[in-house]
């Protein structure tokens, strides 16, 4: 691994100014490793931009930086040096394009990755892109302080589930100790990132709890979100965030689904599993992705039938698990 994160670093020294970007929609790891990313570039004395398609979601409006990200360039790509995808599998999934003239470095830690660009740091081991892209400062000899480390830590703190998820290993709670003793506050972060509900968060995530159903043997679980529902309750959904874990909670559940309803017959799946069933290969079958034990896809079709297919998957997985 250290020879991919010296390359990496390599690579950075050779140019002076940056285009970052991530996945649409962007979560905890994707917003705190483009903002980390950034600081570190800045501590280079480089140019960096933060361009993605959706503006910073309100849950994670309180990063040290988040002013950083912008939706709309302040001036042509093509005059940026280099750019680099963090926590991006494919070029798609930003919702954007950097131009083909560009050279690009691609970071990531999901199992399926296109590997799109000339240089390519995938590590399906790491607990998250946070987690990367504090290595990769370590290599460029940038310590974090406490901007680049409330963003390392809060990418790392959400896609480990705060810690409880099996990509938790030894190494990503060093690394989150460590930022705790650079000065990392994380009772102030999971305040900030758990403690600051919205009504429409509540309202919906009751209205998920109540449209919950099981399948027979009662090891899937699946939850409905149609379209109307949001706008019942005034939610976004950003707000549905974190509720296809609940009925994991269920003893007998191995797999919870959550379908949020994007347009009539269009659904945005979010897939959680326990370790028996790999939701990663069901998802990319979908043409989505991500890890094994938690995956999402957008799906077009009936939704009933679209169920028949996972649930006839999840199931085959049960009887004769993947390695």
């Amino acid at each position: 691994m250290t020879a991919i994160i010296n390359e990496v670093a390599g690579w950075i020294r050779k140019y002076r100014s940056f285009v970052i970007t991530s996945h649409e929609a962007g979560d905890g790891d994707s917003i705190g490793s483009q903002i980390a990313m950034a600081f570190v570039l800045q501590a280079m004395k480089k140019d960096a931009l933060i361009l993605n398609k959706d503006p910073v979601p309100e849950i994670y409006d309180f990063l040290p930086g988040a002013e950083k990200i912008r939706t709309s360039p302040n001036r042509k790509l093509e005059e940026f040096e280099a750019g680099i995808y963090l926590d991006c599998g494919s070029t798609e999934r930003t919702g954007l394009t950097i131009p083909d003239t560009v050279p690009c470095l691609n970071i990531d830690h999901h199992l399926n990755n296109d590997r799109f660009c000339e240089l390519n740091w995938v590590d399906a081991g790491m607990s998250s892109t946070a987690e990367m892209v504090y290595l990769l400062a370590d290599a460029l000899s940038i310590p974090p302080d406490t901007s680049i480390g409330s963003n390392l830590y809060t990418g790392i703190l959400t896609d480990t589930g705060c810690f409880t998820y099996n990509s938790t290993s030894p190494r990503c709670l060093r690394i989150a100790a460590a930022l705790v003793e650079a000065g990392v506050q994380p009772s102030q972060i999971s305040s900030q990132i758990y403690g600051r509900k919205k009504p429409g968060q509540l309202l919906i995530l009751g209205a998920a709890l109540s449209n919950l159903t099981m399948s027979e043997d009662q090891k899937i679980a699946t939850i409905l979100l149609k379209g109307e529902a949001f706008e019942r309750h005034g939610a976004t959904f950003a707000d549905a965030e974190g509720i296809v874990n609940y009925p994991l909670t269920i003893a007998s559940v191995e797999v919870s689904l959550l379908f949020k309803e994007m347009s009539e017959g269009f659904f945005k799946v979010s897939f959680r599993s326990r370790k028996k069933v790999n939701v990663a290969a069901i998802a990319e079958h979908f043409g989505g992705g991500g890890h094994r034990n938690a995956a999402g896809a957008k799906i077009k079709g009936n939704f009933t039938l679209i169920l028949e297919q996972i649930s006839k998957a999840i199931h085959q997985q049960l009887a004769n698990p993947l390695p």
